[in-house]
């Protein structure tokens, strides 16, 4: 059998609609809820995503994790080149989680069964992210990343209570950190966050690092709970 034969190209293709869009995945867009439906729609996201072996292998782990009551929370690196899957998985994470009450969704990625009834997901695309303005819900502006992450986790209740600390001169302390987190599994996405880094005075370097190394400390103490956080090589 030949290749024009065997092979059947996209619906969208055959009608002329394929767009470029399919070949730029930005994890940021969809945080923000500004990407296009091959991405940003959960059931057409996973219609389109093969289920690979290492993304598989990911995505289980995260989610075993999440649903595990018994042992400390996880942090997982995510260290890839450029075009090794980081955005794709960052994806397949965020919509499982925002869609963990759908037992139907990914189940080629992750099966209903032993699944978390409820998790509470954070997502963080620093590339976005500006200085001295990190970004902004609203009138609302968030000086750092750690004042972001306050910010989704507590509305602007929990970032005035993290009050002079939302400065990247500055950082919370390890009880303040522990004490933003909700009841239930959490799952925190962070993404390039050497691009924002590199923004930064020294020390303001070194306060991301020390922020990291105390909040992958929160996160190993709970239940429930994973940190994800993305590099590049």
């Amino acid at each position: 059998m030949g290749v024009l034969t065997a092979c059947k190209p996209r619906k969208e293709i055959l009608k002329g609609d394929l767009e470029d869009a399919i070949f730029a995945a930005d994890f940021g867009d969809l945080i923000a809820d500004k990407a296009p439906p091959v991405y940003g729609n959960a059931k057409t996201f996973f219609q389109n995503t093969h289920a690979a072996k290492q993304l598989r292998k990911v995505v289980q782990l995260v989610f075993g994790r999440l649903a595990q009551t018994k042992e400390g929370g996880a942090t997982i690196r995510l260290s890839t080149g450029f075009g090794g899957g980081k955005t794709h998985t960052l994806m397949a994470l965020w919509h499982l989680a925002s869609h963990i009450d759908d037992s139907s969704m990914g189940t080629e990625l992750l099966a209903a069964a032993g699944r978390p009834k409820k998790v509470t997901v954070v997502a963080v695309d620093a590339s976005k992210a500006g200085y001295p303005d990190f970004g902004s819900h609203g009138n609302v502006k968030v000086h750092s990343l750690w004042g972001e992450l306050f910010y989704q986790f507590g509305g602007a209740t929990a970032l005035k209570a993290l009050g002079k600390a939302d400065d990247p001169e500055a950082s919370p302390n390890e009880g303040a950190i522990e004490k933003v987190f909700p009841n239930g599994p959490v799952l925190l996405l962070l993404d390039e966050l050497v691009i924002y880094m590199a923004k930064l005075s020294e020390r303001g370097q070194g306060n991301i690092l020390g922020f990291l190394n105390s909040l992958s400390s929160v996160v190993g103490k709970r239940h429930e709970t994973v940190l994800v956080v993305t590099d590049r090589k």
